[in-house]
């Protein structure tokens, strides 16, 4: 009686377990296969965006040139497309070609005032022609100088910045020299009192212009040469 009890049970169970032991698992290709064609199409992986504008660009120019830059607010650069790019990176070459041309023109104009404040120096003011020669070629220099530095600051930036010590490098290291000279060297000069071309001051004056003009010249080297 027991046995004919659990073949019964064995008998009713038999189909349960064979249906679960049998039952269709599909591959796990398949599950990829089919799960990707219920997959709705907007959640589906997009080709990663192109970068325009390179990761490690400065403060200013992602500040001006940036996908919403100033620039790209005031309407004064059109939105950033790979057009739009190649196109400011021909205006960049300009820009910093200019540049160039422009620092050999301060340098000159630099050169020129620190000729004539020498000459005021070795005459002890004597003489008012280099005087206001000296004030005339100041004038220039700031002039010159500060248009210089922004075509180089307002300049788009490059579609890539390596990482790594060039010529470059060494050319904006420089320029910060020269920049701090131009900052500190008029501001030595307007505390010299009109004949006192021979005081501690004015020697001071003249060190910082001279400091100022070589690092403005090493710059230039560097980077042309």
């Amino acid at each position: 009686m027991k046995l004919f009890f659990l073949c019964a049970i064995f008998i009713v169970c038999m189909p349960s377990v064979q249906a679960q032991e049998f039952a269709f698992q599909p591959s796990l290709r398949d599950q990829l296969l089919y799960a990707s064609l219920d997959t709705p199409i907007d959640s589906l992986s997009q080709p990663p965006k192109r970068k325009l504008i390179p990761t490690n660009a400065s403060f200013m120019e992602r500040y001006l040139w940036d996908e919403d830059g100033l620039f790209r607010k005031i309407g004064f650069a059109s939105p950033l497309t790979p057009e739009v790019r190649r196109s400011e990176l021909s205006l960049r070459r300009n820009m910093l070609t200019a540049h160039l041309i422009g620092g050999f023109v301060t340098l000159g104009s630099m050169i020129t005032t620190c000729y004539y404040g020498q000459k005021m120096i070795d005459d002890g003011g004597k003489l008012r022609s280099n005087r206001s020669n000296h004030q005339l070629f100041v004038t220039i220099t700031i002039a010159s100088y500060s248009a210089t530095g922004l075509l180089a600051v307002l300049s788009p930036p490059p579609m890539i910045r390596r990482d790594e010590i060039s010529t470059t490098t060494i050319h904006k290291t420089l320029a910060w020299v020269h920049f701090l000279g131009m900052v500190v060297t008029p501001i030595i000069g307007a505390s010299i009192h009109r004949h006192a071309t021979t005081s501690q001051i004015a020697h001071f004056h003249q060190a910082s212009a001279y400091i100022t003009t070589a690092a403005l010249a090493a710059s230039l080297i560097v980077i042309t040469f």
